[in-house]
């Protein structure tokens, strides 16, 4: 009876630990500047990944298909996308207006977001796409 107590409060420690070491992709921030995407963490507990690289990438938000990257960069030995000085710039030419995007950098975490890139009174704006859709509505 005891060994049984053990077993269950063993195999309970390890669900819990589990479940409370995998929190899932972290939200990303995006803005614009001039003629580019400007994403950064907002995290100042970012980490480098393996051989201090990190990479970003992106893919239209298709829920009928597989994601397929439409863009992606390896970084090596560059600063942290922190904060909004230290961004990585993706160019607005490799997204086309009015689709939804995922955004995901991997560091030693994920983080993503979901985006669109709209026009507004002849100015381009970042929209966040709320999670489940896949359109800019």
């Amino acid at each position: 009876m005891i060994r049984k107590k053990f077993k269950l409060l063993f195999l309970l420690m390890i669900v819990l630990s589990t479940a409370s070491c995998n929190q899932g992709p972290r939200p990303l921030e995006v803005t614009i500047h001039q003629d580019h995407l400007c994403v950064f963490t907002n995290n100042s507990k970012t980490y480098y990944g393996l051989d201090n690289t990190f990479l970003i990438y992106l893919g239209r938000i298709d829920y009928n298909k597989g994601f397929k990257s439409t863009y992606e960069k390896l970084y090596t030995s560059t600063p942290l996308p922190i904060d909004e000085k230290n961004c990585v710039a993706i160019p607005l030419n490799e997204i086309k207006h009015n689709v939804a995007y995922e955004i995901i950098l991997d560091t030693n975490k994920s983080f993503h977001t979901s985006i669109c890139v709209v026009g507004k009174d002849n100015k381009l704006e970042v929209r966040y796409v709320e999670p489940g859709k896949s359109t800019c509505d």
